[in-house]
């Protein structure tokens, strides 16, 4: 079954920071919507919503069928978060990252020490991913999960994306992403979770944020994940793909990428 119709959307979290201290600041207060009940108001196109994640700032883009759109997107919700906090103090803003340490102080609620509202998945054992305990650790981190949408979704042809997306986005994000803290909590290999328009991968951090070009490499080599299943290219061996991204191994990584060259075409 080919995987037609594609569209991407995302729902990536970020960290507010305290130029002045150089200071984590929690989003719990300070930033509008829950989980379920986004924030928006007349200034967000519609589809765009924000929300608070644990202590981190998670928004939602639309559906998109255009790399400049998912850009365009991105950059919108940036723009406007970084200027709804600098409403409240100049001092703040906003940074993309994988994970900070958090002072106490700002970990203090039962929402800051709570970890995922829900479970994801693993797709090479099919089992529920363990859930963090937020309350024995003041590491945080932000993740980018990238949803693919497309027709007649189904649980066997998401799961062998998920596996295509692990080594077009998966692998080599160990080369780009230089923070190996978040794979303590989230981020492992083949983490998912099925929606009824497709799947979410959650493998990804919120350091993808950071510029256009990274971005950009987001919707480009999702694409590339969907036209190698869609071309029928055998997955490489499961093994090697989950030690390269779970151990963040990035000479295995550069020898893969060097040997495989027909994914990243």
């Amino acid at each position: 079954m080919k995987i037609n119709n594609v569209t991407i959307g995302s729902d990536p979290e970020l960290f507010i920071i305290n130029l002045d201290t150089d200071r984590v600041v929690s989003s719990i207060g300070l930033i509008p919507g829950r989980k379920g009940d986004p924030y928006r108001d007349k200034d967000m196109p519609t589809g765009f919503g924000l929300e608070v994640d644990n202590i981190l700032a998670e928004y939602n883009i639309p559906p998109c069928k255009k790399i400049v759109e998912f850009v365009n997107a991105h950059n919108f919700m940036k723009d406007y978060i970084r200027r709804f906090v600098k409403k409240v103090n100049p001092n703040y803003d906003i940074k993309c990252t994988a994970s900070c340490i958090v002072d106490e102080d700002q970990l203090q609620s039962d929402e800051a020490k709570l970890f995922g509202c829900s479970v994801d998945f693993n797709a090479y054992t099919r089992q529920s991913n363990p859930r963090p305990e937020g309350d024995k650790t003041n590491l945080r981190s932000a993740g980018f999960h990238i949803h693919v949408g497309y027709d007649n979704p189904s649980k066997e042809v998401s799961l062998d994306l998920v596996k295509h997306l692990d080594v077009t986005l998966g692998i080599p994000s160990v080369l780009i992403d230089e923070d190996s803290r978040r794979r303590l909590l989230y981020g492992k290999a083949g983490c998912f979770r099925l929606t009824s328009y497709g799947v979410e991968y959650r493998v990804l951090s919120g350091a993808f944020l950071a510029n256009d070009f990274l971005i950009s490499f987001m919707w480009e080599n999702t694409m590339k994940a969907v036209c190698n299943l869609n071309n029928g290219l055998d997955l490489p061996d499961p093994i090697t793909v989950q030690r390269i991204i779970n151990e963040g191994d990035k000479n295995l990584a550069k020898n893969f990428i060097t040997k495989n060259k027909q994914f990243y075409r």
